[in-house]
């Protein structure tokens, strides 16, 4: 299931680099205390723990300040959530058309639409967008210290690890294993992205990639991935798909 949702502000809508934490925190703050605290403590597990949401960024072009490391929006923005958990669709856009103010990061906010967005998808192949950079990676050790490799969608590894999270996702959900993979081709140009995410200490650095790709495979096993976004890191903004 998947939303578009907009809101509107009074004043300027003012974010600093590495806001998709407070998307993250708005969406988070959007459940019930019950299915919020399932979703962010318990979650759906499988070898891992997955929150089972993911969100577009922005869609709405933000003018940046350098000097101040912020984007103003302006008073209107608009954004995507999905999931393939239709509680946890439910239960947000219910709680968003009974609320009133919102927060974002330090602006208030107030909901001007809710849209639900319905995708058929039917066949065994799908051209798909990514709107924020997909995101796999391996942690391995050099001198006695943590280091992290991202990969290309040139390089094997990239489809290699985005089946591997795809199906870890679809055991977490389903309870039951998926043993067939999706073919991920790339199509034209692909984009590097580095996005920071978080604020001061806790701040880091993810590498992504956006482009288009085809996707084939089962249906059902393209709608989950669909709802639930490519590669890693889906609950903090980044694997989404249109």
């Amino acid at each position: 299931m998947r939303i578009k949702v907009g809101f509107i502000s009074i004043e300027d809508i003012i974010l600093p680099v590495g806001f998709n934490k407070y998307i993250q925190a708005l969406i988070y703050n959007l459940f019930s205390n019950s299915l919020r605290r399932f979703v962010h403590e318990e979650g759906f597990r499988s070898k891992r723990k997955f929150s089972l949401f993911c969100f577009s960024s922005i869609l709405e072009k933000g003018q940046y300040f350098k000097r101040m490391k912020v984007f103003n929006f302006g008073k209107n923005i608009s954004f995507y959530i999905s999931s393939p958990v239709t509680k946890l669709m439910e239960n947000l856009v219910l709680n968003l058309l009974n609320g009133d103010k919102y927060f974002l990061g330090e602006n208030d906010i107030y909901l001007s639409s809710v849209e639900v967005v319905y995708k058929e998808i039917a066949k065994d192949i799908l051209k798909v967008n990514a709107l924020t950079p997909i995101e796999v990676h391996q942690t391995y050790k050099e001198n006695g210290r943590n280091k992290t490799k991202y990969f290309a969608p040139f390089e094997r590894e990239f489809s290699k690890l985005i089946n591997l999270n795809l199906k870890s996702k679809w055991e977490a959900f389903y309870k039951e294993n998926l043993d067939r993979d999706i073919e991920i081709i790339s199509l034209g140009n692909m984009n590097k992205s580095v996005v920071y995410y978080g604020f001061g200490d806790k701040k880091y650095v993810v590498e992504g990639w956006k482009g288009k790709f085809l996707l084939k495979g089962e249906p059902s096993v393209l709608a989950f991935a669909y709802d639930a976004g490519l590669g890693s890191k889906n609950s903090q903004g980044f694997g989404f798909i249109e």
